[in-house]
């Protein structure tokens, strides 16, 4: 093992000390990370800088690459400055724009595309192979590994970004190991494979609980009482049901859609009742509503043979999505085949290069009992000598290959709709942040005088020594008009 390590770009292997240099390469949205240590002193200046972008070869092959994210120092004697040192791998690029979109009617390709192309300038999709469609998919303000990870738990993928910046989107059974294990193939440490049974997710009685589907038409018959308007219906009908009052039949509206006046009486989907709008069946007279019920899917699967074996062990699903009780029953019988019986996980350290998080490895052991197919959850690398490295793989089992085969075939096939965040109100806003510079402009003017000359004339009256007093409002039209406008509470009193 021949280890080169970059920081932005320049060669720093020689201040990296190999004892503490760690690296992990994991499955899906657990990232993967490296961390080492360096020590500054003498000639040995270099120091390590959050933010940093960090490439580790072995010999040619990038093994990781990705940012400093955090660069804890301590001092020692006095004189050692130590830093440790955390990388984490391209996703935290990745990360850096949160997705606010909804997408509908596309594959799960074309989405990753367009997030990719909208929010992650640097990085490309060459990897992601997933032709499933998306019915509809909301994503409120999530990063874009959390947004593709929604996407890999819906149609049963893995997914991780590599060395180069680029997308791999997979099916869980189509990137095989470069080598498997067997008992004399020399590929592992032999003491060091570990197999593990596991009860935990044992189970062997499914019950799962679908959407609702559309049944035969039946009728369900009441009988009036003179006063009574409201009937409870025992379903939920698909479409306005048929009502007849002695095999008459009344108008039917839409409860709360349509007006009590146009209609003999109305119909509740949610609440599942009619009400007669205007005169309560008498009771002599019956009532009889006729239509296709909504009847919700309950399906149950169990397997005698791991019930007697191990006991029983319930599971339930709640999935509205499923449409058919074929559906329904072709779910429970593939968690049936899968966790109907122990699931193995394991573990085994190599000293050979080459596996990856995602893989499927085969291991076959006589020795051991084994001959089973693993998906490689997480390769992790720890250094021996500054030349020799050993890698600690972490397994799961993948016993049901096939039944992932089918499930992918069906939601390929249409028949299973996936619908997400359809309730998401996403919004968007932009503040756009800039200076403005402002100029006034202030001119003083000279202070100006202006002097302008008024002439006023006054008209003045006389008042007669014998005035002819008048009842109204009146004003003197010449000095000889004597007449004056009088007041009764004094004028004639004064004179």
């Amino acid at each position: 093992m021949n280890l080169t390590i970059n920081v932005n770009t320049t060669d720093r292997t020689n201040y990296v000390l190999w004892k503490k240099f760690n690296k992990t390469d994991n499955l899906n949205s657990r990232i993967d990370t490296c961390s080492f240590s360096t020590s500054q002193y003498g000639t040995m200046i270099w120091k390590p800088v959050a933010g940093d972008e960090v490439e580790v070869l072995d010999g040619a092959s990038i093994i990781f690459a990705g940012v400093i994210i955090r660069v804890t120092a301590d001092v020692e004697d006095g004189k050692i400055q130590n830093y440790e040192v955390k990388c984490k791998d391209w996703t935290h690029y990745l990360d850096k724009k949160l997705v606010v979109e909804r997408y509908t009617s596309q594959t799960v390709a074309q989405i990753i595309t367009s997030m990719i192309g909208t929010y992650a300038s640097g990085f490309t999709d060459t990897n992601v192979v997933c032709d499933i469609d998306i019915d509809s998919i909301a994503f409120n303000y999530i990063t874009i590994s959390q947004a593709i990870q929604m996407l890999a738990e819906q149609v049963n993928y893995c997914w991780y970004v590599d060395y180069d910046k680029d997308i791999h989107f997979f099916a869980k059974n189509t990137n095989s190991a470069p080598f498997d294990l067997t008992d004399d193939n020399g590929k592992y440490l032999f003491k060091s494979l570990y197999i593990r049974d596991d009860l935990s997710q044992l189970r062997n009685k499914v019950i799962v609980r679908g959407g609702e589907k559309i049944g035969s038409s039946r009728s369900e018959t009441f009988k009036g009482d003179g006063t009574k308007k409201t009937f409870a219906l025992g379903h939920k009908f698909s479409e306005t049901p048929v009502v007849k009052v002695n095999t008459v039949a009344k108008t039917v509206g839409v409860e709360f859609l349509d007006d009590d006046s146009s209609y003999d009486c109305m119909w509740n989907f949610n609440e599942k009742y009619i009400r007669f709008t205007t005169t309560a069946p008498p009771d002599t007279e019956g009532v009889e509503a006729t239509g296709t019920p909504l009847i919700p899917i309950l399906v149950q699967v169990q397997d005698d043979e791991s019930i007697v074996a191990y006991g029983e062990y319930e599971f339930r699903k709640v999935d509205k999505s499923i449409r058919t009780s074929d559906e329904a029953k072709q779910y429970a019988i593939s968690q049936i085949e899968s966790y109907g019986a122990t699931i193995k996980e394991g573990r085994f350290d190599t000293y050979d290069t080459g596996l990856r998080s995602g893989q499927i490895i085969n291991v076959q052991s006589t020795v051991r009992g084994i001959d089973e197919d693993f998906l490689i959850q997480s390769v992790s690398l720890k250094m021996r000598s500054p030349v020799d490295g050993i890698w600690h793989i972490e397994l799961a089992t993948l016993r049901t290959m096939g039944i992932i085969n089918f499930l992918q075939e069906l939601l390929l096939s249409g028949t299973k709709e996936i619908s997400l965040g359809e309730d998401e109100v996403l919004e968007k806003y932009y503040v756009d942040y800039k200076d403005v510079s402002v100029t006034e402009s202030i001119v003083l003017h000279t202070e100006v005088e202006d002097h302008k000359s008024i002439q006023t004339t006054e008209l003045i009256r006389r008042d007669p020594w014998t005035p002819v007093w008048v009842l109204s409002p009146y004003f003197p039209t010449s000095d000889s008009d004597v007449k004056r406008e009088g007041r009764l509470d004094i004028s004639f009193y004064l004179y």
